[in-house]
């Protein structure tokens, strides 16, 4: 399984079996079509055919089936939309918007100075004339231009304020809207845990900062591509939301849970001692083989479900690569050793 419709950059996690038949079946599906066999077209036949990206899936479909062409210039539209999850669309907004902000208040800071400088040299000209001044005629004008001028810098310091305000909100706006996309780009769009990549890039931190206190736990749902194959795709994605909840639950507010690849999970533990480590995966594996779960909309069980942990402590020295390798053997141990269980390494 993948996750390259569910996070942004995409990513691939398939075994090399799997990928090799989504290549079979993908190039005769780009040669049909008379689409270039470039990375965007096979991006886009690679998943339709893979079936994990459902609204790609249908999108196709609908079109085959009113006999559309799938054309270049559709694939690159799809795949903007589907593989990229609209991210370049939303970033391009954002810039525009950012850039309109920018552009708008240097105009109106140019207007306010323009204007500043009109009255800066009506002042002085006031001044002299006052200095000149021996008829009150001709000070009741004076007094009569310093309020004219008066009132324009009122004005324009007002109009200032007002599209100061604007701009300022337009730019909360859009900085909610990038905070938005980064945890887009953080996050696992079927779980809403941290994709690989931010999982990656925590991992590389934790090794930097060097926090002895600090452990990985690594999660493998058991018999997963058995309970894909009885139930389908469908009810395999449900399975993996209800033990990211797990994930979520059990890591709270000090631990990161991210989707590793596929229906790989793992959580990296902060200021944890070895047994509250194990304490912590143990209470999730066994909240998932009590779970007890049921298709929807029917009293059809799935089974027990369970899930096999392995778990490796950060040691001085540790990379990104070194951490992950033992909670890999701490897993495998879990595995030959009849699944369902928690091992350490």
């Amino acid at each position: 399984m993948m996750a390259s419709t569910k996070s942004f950059p995409p990513v691939y996690n398939e075994p090399t079996q799997q990928a090799s038949e989504n290549l079979r079946q993908a190039l005769p599906l780009i040669n049909k079509h008379k689409t270039p066999v470039n990375p965007v077209n096979y991006a886009v036949w690679y998943e339709y055919v893979s079936g994990d990206n459902q609204q790609l899936k249908k999108e196709i479909d609908l079109r085959l089936s009113l006999n559309e062409a799938i054309t270049p210039e559709l694939t690159q539209s799809l795949y903007e939309k589907h593989v990229l999850s609209g991210m370049p669309e939303r970033l391009e907004k954002a810039n525009n918007g950012i850039k309109l902000v920018v552009n708008n208040t240097l105009k109106n800071i140019s207007k306010a100075e323009s204007t500043a400088t009109e009255c800066t040299a009506d002042l002085t000209s006031t001044q002299n004339a006052l200095n000149d001044c021996s008829d009150i005629t001709v000070l009741k004008d004076i007094v009569q231009d310093l309020l004219t001028n008066s009132q324009a810098l009122t004005s324009t310091s007002v109009e200032l304020k007002h599209e100061l305000a604007e701009s300022s909100n337009e730019m909360t706006r859009l900085k909610s809207e990038l905070e938005v996309i980064k945890e887009i780009a953080r996050t696992d769009g079927l779980t809403g845990l941290l994709n690989r990549g931010a999982f990656d890039m925590e991992l590389r931190h934790l090794c930097i900062q060097a926090n002895i206190n600090a452990a990985l736990i690594m999660f493998d749902l058991d018999y997963f591509k058995n309970l894909n194959d009885s139930f389908g795709h469908i009810v395999g994605d449900k399975v993996l939301q209800f033990f990211s909840s797990l994930l979520k639950k059990y890591s709270g507010d000090t631990h990161l849970a991210a989707r590793y690849g596929g229906e790989e999970m793992a959580i990296i533990l902060f200021d944890s001692s070895q047994q509250q480590a194990i304490e912590l995966a143990d209470s999730i594996r066994t909240e998932l083989a009590n779970s007890h779960l049921k298709q929807k909309n029917s009293d059809t069980s799935l089974g027990q479900i369970t899930v096999s942990a392995g778990i490796s402590f950060f040691q001085l020295g540790d990379t990104p690569n070194s951490l992950i390798s033992r909670a890999d053997s701490a897993l495998y141990q879990s595995k030959d050793n009849g699944r369902n269980q928690v091992n350490i390494n």
